[in-house]
């Protein structure tokens, strides 16, 4: 039987919440940090969260390729995005939302090896706003090291890393498979070496839209030589404009006039831009596809309050005020 998925060319990573977790994932739809509207005096010096462990390292983003050689070079940040393994009907598990939108389900993901020390690894994984360490141990051969890393256990989510690096190279490729029984049993990775570093100035890409969907019912079509999915919004949702690409909260102080006009969606996603430019992991799941998709974005705490600077911390006051009251704006999608 033929399998017709459907795709978009123009509106791409785009999602939905479904009822079963992805790995810890949330799907209630919130505010991240909201609560943050603590002021102080004295603007806050950026974060020092870069990794670097020797003079391979480059800023992300660049074309220049870090390539693995011996051990130190394998500490470091490895991101890129986290799959569900590709198994026959896998892809019964992607979200279709309205005239071919769908998400397929893949968060990114930033493995952190810590540190090695004779034979033995520790380190960490941060997706979906979960932060979880692992250690476990690694081989070396003439090509490549390979990885066999356990998380504790104890949270419902935790499961085995086995991955490999090859030599002479700057990615890492392997898979991931939980302990326990839950909805996306294993995944799959292909992820490169990466370096975080706190921009003020980042701007958003364009071309990436923002859905704030929190409902969706999927339906599934067949016939003797198909099958097909269609996606149906069950509620209208807030979405972004162009001025996302325009606002910065983190290099300007803002006032009244330049968020008194602004749509609901607009406030949220500049916000929460904030929060991205610092490597948040959001739980929240369309603010995490949004960011996932841009390039320069790499998920590093689940905790950064402490490194907003003063001007940042007043915008995500005035935000937050206006973004309570705010005017949603509905695309074709919402009907509005």
């Amino acid at each position: 039987m033929k399998q017709i998925w459907i795709y978009t060319t123009i509106l791409i990573a785009l999602l939905s919440s479904c009822n079963e977790a992805i790995k810890n994932e949330e799907n209630k739809v919130v505010n991240e940090i909201d609560s943050i509207v603590t002021k102080v005096d004295s603007i806050l010096p950026a974060a020092d969260t870069t990794t670097v462990v020797n003079a391979k390292v480059n800023p992300v983003g660049t074309n220049t390729v870090m390539l693995v050689q011996d051990q130190p070079d394998l500490i470091g940040f490895w991101v890129g995005y986290f799959k569900k393994k590709n198994t026959e009907g896998s892809y019964k598990k992607d979200i279709y939302a309205d005239e071919g939108l769908y998400w397929n389900r893949e968060n990114k993901i930033n493995i952190s090896i810590d540190q090695i020390a004779d034979g033995k690894v520790k380190g960490h994984s941060v997706v979906a706003g979960n932060n979880r360490p692992f250690e476990g141990t690694i081989k070396e051969d003439e090509t490549s090291f390979a990885f066999e890393l356990s998380e504790p256990g104890d949270d419902k989510y935790d499961g085995k890393f086995s991955f490999t690096i090859k030599k002479d190279d700057s990615k890492l490729e392997g898979t991931w498979k939980a302990y326990k029984k839950i909805d996306i049993q294993e995944r799959e990775y292909k992820l490169k070496k990466s370096v975080f570093t706190y921009n003020l100035d980042q701007k958003l890409d364009y071309g990436q839209p923002f859905g704030d969907w929190e409902n969706v019912k999927t339906t599934k079509l067949k016939d003797k030589e198909m099958i097909e999915y269609y996606g149906e919004f069950l509620k209208e949702y807030a979405t972004a404009t162009q001025l996302i690409y325009e606002v910065n909260a983190s290099n300007t102080l803002l006032k009244k006039k330049d968020v008194e006009n602004l749509k609901k969606g607009d406030l949220l996603i500049i916000r929460n831009t904030i929060y991205a430019r610092h490597g948040y992991s959001f739980k929240n799941r369309p603010l995490r596809v949004f960011f996932d998709a841009q390039e320069w974005y790499i998920p590093v705490h689940n905790e950064i309050i402490n490194e907003l600077t003063d001007i940042e911390k007043q915008n995500i006051e005035l935000l937050l005020r206006y973004e309570k009251n705010a005017k949603e704006y509905y695309d074709r999608f919402g009907r509005g």
